[in-house]
């Protein structure tokens, strides 16, 4: 997957896969609550139609599994996407997981298949039970990436931006154009750059992986974003905006003034 998103083009379809645009929000996540979901109400049906042997819930139940296969297909393209962001034990967990899942999509359009081709429903039934046992299994491992490894959760999510003017350990005169350092303000890691002659202040974490920001490579119109050197993702140094992913959410922004002494002293923007 990684080698598609190196094809020119392509990058407009990582940012909606990521959920970088148009949610600004992880899109995985929300696909796989729908799908979970929709497995889950196909099983209910299925116990209700055993139970009952009402053939008026057959075609309900074919059309939930069908817009389940459909999100499905969706969460397997993002979580592929997301995934390719990953190393170490994070991506040889997200490869299991990944595995199971399309273990429960790839069983479930036979499922279908025999429903809908009038063969042994209760066969396709019972399948779709033993489905649901894996599907959980393989949100069990979901889970784990997100609250194990936090795959997709916001790095600058507990940090604490001073709501205060704090001085940092940088001199405004010392500063050259486009030659971004790393301070520390309080506990917080910012980065401080000039920009034709501007001087600008975001956290210095990048929200996706923590890469190191001060040390990415300025893009964009005017040179006015920075791309992340971990995995590519950019954020306008004008407001902190997540332009392209893995990233999804928003880059602190930080307000500067300069000391009488030199220094800098920076606090929360707004």
């Amino acid at each position: 997957m990684g080698g598609f998103y190196k094809i020119p083009g392509t990058r407009p379809l990582k940012d909606l896969l990521h959920g970088t645009w148009p949610l600004r929000h992880p899109l995985h996540p929300a696909l796989t609550d729908v799908v979970v979901g929709g497995y889950v109400a196909v099983a209910l049906l299925d116990a209700l139609y055993l139970w009952q042997s009402d053939a008026a819930l057959l075609r309900p139940t074919d059309a939930v599994l069908v817009l389940t296969l459909v999100f499905s297909l969706a969460s397997i393209l993002s979580g592929l996407t997301d995934w390719n962001d990953t190393y170490g034990n994070e991506r040889r967990l997200g490869i299991l997981h990944g595995v199971l899942m399309t273990v429960v999509s790839l069983g479930s359009v036979w499922s279908l298949w025999v429903r809908v081709n009038g063969g042994g429903r209760e066969t396709a039934i019972w399948l779709s039970f033993a489905l649901l046992v894996v599907l959980l299994v393989a949100s069990h491992l979901g889970g784990e990436m997100v609250f194990g490894f936090g795959t997709g959760v916001d790095r600058q999510a507990w940090a604490r931006v001073p709501a205060k003017w704090t001085r940092i350990d940088v001199v405004a005169s010392a500063l050259e154009d486009r030659k971004p350092v790393r301070a520390r303000a309080g506990s917080f890691d910012v980065m401080i750059v000039k920009l034709d002659g501007d001087l600008v202040a975001m956290g210095a974490a990048c929200t996706h992986a923590s890469g190191p920001l001060e040390k990415g490579t300025f893009v964009g119109r005017d040179r006015r974003d920075i791309q992340c050197p971990l995995h590519a993702s950019v954020f306008s140094l004008r407001n902190g905006a997540a332009l392209h992913g893995p990233a999804t959410i928003d880059e602190p922004m930080l307000e500067t003034r300069a000391a009488d002494d030199g220094y800098l002293e920076v606090r929360a923007h707004g």
